[in-house]
Order: structure tokens, then C-alpha cells, then sequence
């Protein structure tokens, strides 16, 4: 659960920076809980069919939630 929830974190974290770009500025703390409200059952379902929650790399790109991965190592 606490990968999940650190993955999740960083997801959150990627897409707010990007959103930020998009639009020259923060985003701010109701892009988050539109995030959580609109994608926190997509991550969940991803999550649950990633090889990430299972792989020693998870910290460095488990955000991205493979099904696959040529780096991945049984943790």
C-alpha cells in the first residue's frame, strides 16, 4: 500500500508540473483533488496491472505504470 500510495504521489506530481507548463503557473492544490477525483480509479486499476508494484525500480518510474518493461527486476 505505501508504494502505491508514493507512486501515486509521484504521478500526481508529474502531471501537476506538466499542467503548470501548459499553462505558465501553478496549478495549485484543486488541480490535486481534480486529479484524485477524475484519475484515482484509472491509477488504482493501472497500478493493480503494472509489473511496477512488483519491480526493485519502482521509486525511479513505477508512475508510469508498465504492463512491460525491459528494466524490470523482481524486487
Amino acid at each position: 500500500m505505501a508504494n502505491f500510495m508514493q507512486l501515486q504521489v509521484k504521478k500526481i506530481e508529474v502531471d501537476k508540473w506538466c499542467e503548470g507548463c501548459r499553462i505558465e503557473a501553478d496549478p495549485g492544490s484543486p488541480y490535486v483533488l481534480a486529479w484524485i477525483e477524475n484519475n484515482g480509479q484509472w491509477f488504482r486499476s493501472a497500478y493493480e496491472d503494472s509489473c511496477c508494484k512488483m519491480c526493485r525500480h519502482w521509486r525511479l518510474c513505477g508512475h508510469d505504470l508498465l504492463k512491460s518493461c525491459s528494466r524490470f527486476e523482481k524486487d
